[in-house]
């Protein structure tokens, strides 16, 4: 204390002011220390990384952004360039998967295809071909559909289940009989199929021919 005060003796009005209120210049110089090393401490390590979660939190946002990368395959064929199995990133869409296929050829048929529609992981896209006058030959070059009428003996389960009232199963007993029985001579032999009675030819016999 006394060598503090002597830094005052040319002064000594603020000496015999600063002994009267000691108390409070030794509460101030207390108080002004703490701040000081609190400054130093701040400088030291502000620019260290305090907050260790951060980078455990920032990891979790990598995970979740190559979660959203994940892959998905689509079995895409008909009127493309190249019918493939394409290997897409998740969120794909129809117009996506064309392309990964070399794009459609000139035949193509859009009109029942939504190009903007997402994709799931083992879909199967078929792009048929466009009608040309009074018949359309499917992929495998087989006339399935003569005059707007489909064709029995060559039309496949998607080219029969165009007509009123046949679904898959019955598509796909159409199909088995001709593969066992052989080819259909007239239309009328289509009731000859299990589930085909005469009020569903009557319904089928104008929009089919063989």
């Amino acid at each position: 204390m006394e060598r503090f005060l002597s830094l005052f003796d040319s002064n000594p009005k603020l000496k015999r002011l600063l002994i009267d209120n000691w108390d409070y210049v030794k509460k101030i110089g207390i108080i002004a220390a703490l701040a000081l090393g609190v400054f130093v401490v701040f400088m030291v390590t502000g620019d260290k990384d305090v907050n260790p979660v951060t980078k455990e939190a920032n990891a979790k946002t990598i995970s979740a952004d190559e979660v959203k990368l994940a892959k998905i395959y689509v079995d895409i064929g008909g009127e493309v360039v190249n019918p493939m199995l394409a290997e897409l990133s998740e969120g794909s869409r129809v117009e996506d998967a064309i392309q990964a296929a070399g794009g459609l050829t000139e035949d193509a048929d859009l009109t029942s295809i939504n190009r903007a529609e997402f994709l799931e992981d083992g879909e199967k896209i078929f792009i048929p071909a466009r009608i040309e006058g009074d018949s359309v030959v499917d992929v495998a070059g087989t006339t399935t559909l003569v005059g707007g009428k489909v064709n029995i003996n060559t039309a496949d389960s998607t080219a029969l289940q165009t007509l009123n009232g046949v679904g898959p199963a019955t598509a796909q007993k159409i199909i088995d009989y001709r593969t066992s029985s052989g080819r259909f001579k007239t239309i009328d032999d289509l009731k000859n199929v299990s589930g085909i009675g005469d009020k569903t030819f009557e319904k089928l016999k104008d929009y089919i021919t063989v």
